[in-house]
This record gives structure tokens, C-alpha cells and sequence, in this order.
């Protein structure tokens, strides 16, 4: 596929999520067609805001649990390599 074809389809698909969100919107809020549009890059803001946050988050949450695991796993580790007091 040569890359006109695949701009024509992305555009054909960027068209109808468009048109899906715009037609979403309006259901919702009653607001006109111009105003959703005039409204779309401060919304596109704020998604990518969230998306940063909650990026954020998971990756503080994963740092967290590896840690934990880690923690774990040593103390797992020495009790094993631990000698023991029996007195053997």
C-alpha cells in the first residue's frame, strides 16, 4: 500500500472519529457543531493531561510493586543462605 493510500485512509478514518465525537458531544450537551469544534483543543489538552497523570501513576505503581518484590525476594534469599542454629 503506497503512502497516499494509507494518508486517504487515515484521513477517512480521522473524518469519522471526528464526526463520532462531535456527534457524541452534541447529544450530550446540546451545544452547537462550531462550538464542540472551537472546543476540541482545549479538551485535547485536558485528555492529554489525564493520560500523562495516569502514566504517572502506573509507573509509580509499578516502581512500587518491584520494589516490594525485590524486598521479598532478599529477605527470601538471605533466610535461605541463612546458617542455621542447631548447632550442628
Amino acid at each position: 500500500m503506497g503512502l497516499s493510500s494509507r494518508l486517504v485512509i487515515g484521513g477517512l478514518f480521522g473524518g469519522a472519529a471526528l464526526a463520532y465525537y462531535v456527534r457524541k458531544q452534541r447529544r450530550s450537551t446540546g451545544a452547537g457543531y462550531v462550538e464542540i469544534l472551537l472546543q476540541l483543543p482545549s479538551e485535547a489538552q485536558r485528555w492529554a493531561a489525564q493520560a500523562r497523570r495516569r502514566v504517572t501513576l502506573a509507573l509509580e505503581d509499578g516502581k512500587a510493586a518491584a520494589e516490594a518484590r525485590e524486598a521479598t525476594f532478599t529477605r527470601q534469599l538471605s533466610a535461605a543462605g541463612a546458617p542455621s542454629d542447631s548447632g550442628g
